[in-house]
């Protein structure tokens, strides 16, 4: 995705419906089955990284450390939000290899 990234791919998400967002949403699409990657605010509580990153390694959905709150929330149309979950195979895919490629943004 030319001029593109994670911010980028994340709105596409949202806009298609793959995006769920905040504890209680993150927390039912993984026990579910439906979360495909999780991301996790770097500015969240240390008690949320903990419980997600507990989750998401026992229900074995990859996990990544990305943006702040105001990002996180700023995507879902939200003042912050510190855990967002991508439902969608495709677009998490794309979002994992943007960070690999070291694009951030």
């Amino acid at each position: 995705m030319r001029g593109g990234g994670v911010t980028q791919l994340l709105f596409l998400a949202r806009r298609a419906g793959r995006i769920v967002g905040g504890d209680r949403a993150v927390r039912a699409a993984i026990q579910r089955g439906y979360a495909r990657l999780v991301l996790l605010a770097t500015n969240a509580s240390g008690r949320t990284k903990r419980t997600f990153l507990f989750l998401t390694r026992s229900m074995g959905v990859p996990v990544v450390t990305w943006g702040l709150k105001e990002e996180l929330g700023r995507i879902l149309n939200r003042a912050t939000c510190a855990v967002m979950a991508v439902t969608d195979e495709n677009f998490s895919q794309g979002i994992l290899k943007h960070l690999e490629r070291g694009d951030s943004g």
